[in-house]
């Protein structure tokens, strides 16, 4: 585990990522399942609706996990710099905090708003992470 040290932050942020996702697939299973929906239906798209957002931020967290954890795994394996590793899995983890906060508060618009630049920033984290990757591996 001694040449995986350097690592521990930013895999840790992951972790802690993947955490927050499944503690939402519990909160938005409860809440289906309260609102008399059942398994695999989805909320009425309705951002008023605390429920569909909680699902959208939900499914969200589910379509990004794999992209965060194999950039992550490989970013491990090639041995990319351990500061930008820990940083931008850091970054992810925190911007991925923000959205999930904004998107329950029903903050800005739906489109083109504060939830929509904290989308973005994490998933340029990612983007930066799997091209270090690539480059590490040229």
């Amino acid at each position: 585990m001694d040449s995986h040290a350097a690592y521990a932050p930013g895999l840790i942020a992951l972790l802690i990522f993947v955490l927050i996702v499944l503690l939402q697939a519990a909160l938005v299973g409860a809440g289906k399942a309260k609102a008399g929906l059942v398994p695999g239906s989805e909320p009425e798209a309705d951002y008023d609706n605390a429920l569909y957002r909680a699902n959208r931020s939900f499914q969200n967290g589910v379509e990004i996990m794999p992209a965060a954890a194999l950039a992550a795994l490989v970013g491990v394996m090639v041995g990319v710099s351990s500061w930008w590793f820990n940083l931008l899995l850091g970054l992810f983890l925190l911007l991925r905090i923000v959205y999930v906060v904004i998107y329950a508060q029903n903050v800005g618009k739906p489109t083109q708003g504060v939830r929509t630049f904290a989308y973005v920033a994490g998933w340029a984290c990612i983007v930066a992470l799997c091209v270090m990757d690539i480059l590490r591996l040229l």
